[in-house]
């Protein structure tokens, strides 16, 4: 099996197995980015925290990601404007802004080296019929509170005839990312023990 670029980081750091009882008010289950996160707000806040992790941390899907941390995904708020209404799509919108803002602020405050770059997020296309679409995307936006621009050149060598551009998006290796997570939960108290299976 193809291993991701992520995850082919050398200097992995490793955590125990737990061997034997132990108690704690909050148990993580799962050292993904989500498990990780959750664990790292309440470690810093002072709360004895165990995370349990089954495998490896960041080693399935956090670790297989595209490393983009944005609010656009795809053709997607005029959908969720449509089915779910204005307030949903702005809630869904700014928790990812949010999101976007809070990992900035982690790896600047605790000095977290996964080349975290901001940067901006396209959707695009090559073709003249689908243009009306990635226009009808950015009045949702647009009316959710976003501030998409639509534009025909892009950073990259393709063909386009129209694209939507969320600014001040980002990117990073979200391996290592984990890893300063991780770094951070012990730092404040926290335990971590891999290969640690839950039933």
């Amino acid at each position: 099996m193809d291993i991701s670029y992520w995850l082919d980081t050398k200097n992995k750091k490793e955590f125990p197995s737990l061997e034997e009882n132990e108690e704690t008010k909050i148990c993580v289950i799962g050292g993904g980015m989500t498990g990780l996160t959750t664990a790292y707000y309440l470690s810093k806040a002072g709360y004895p925290v165990i995370l349990l992790e089954k495998d490896r941390i960041g080693k399935h899907t956090s670790g297989n990601t595209t490393a983009k941390i944005t609010s656009q995904h795809g053709l997607f708020y005029d959908y969720l404007l449509q089915s779910l209404g204005i307030q949903k799509a702005s809630q869904y919108y700014f928790a990812n802004e949010q999101a976007i803002h809070n990992i900035e602020s982690i790896v600047e405050k605790e000095e977290i080296d996964c080349h975290f770059q901001k940067q901006n997020a396209y959707v695009f296309t090559e073709s003249e019929k689908q243009v009306e679409k990635i226009k009808k995307e950015i009045e949702a936006v647009r009316k959710i509170g976003g501030h998409p621009k639509f534009v025909k050149d892009l950073p990259i060598p393709v063909a386009c005839k129209g694209a939507i551009c969320f600014e001040n998006q980002a990117q990073f290796h979200p391996y290592l990312y984990m890893q300063g997570l991780a770094d951070c939960i012990t730092k404040y108290g926290g335990k971590i023990y891999e290969n640690t299976k839950v039933y």
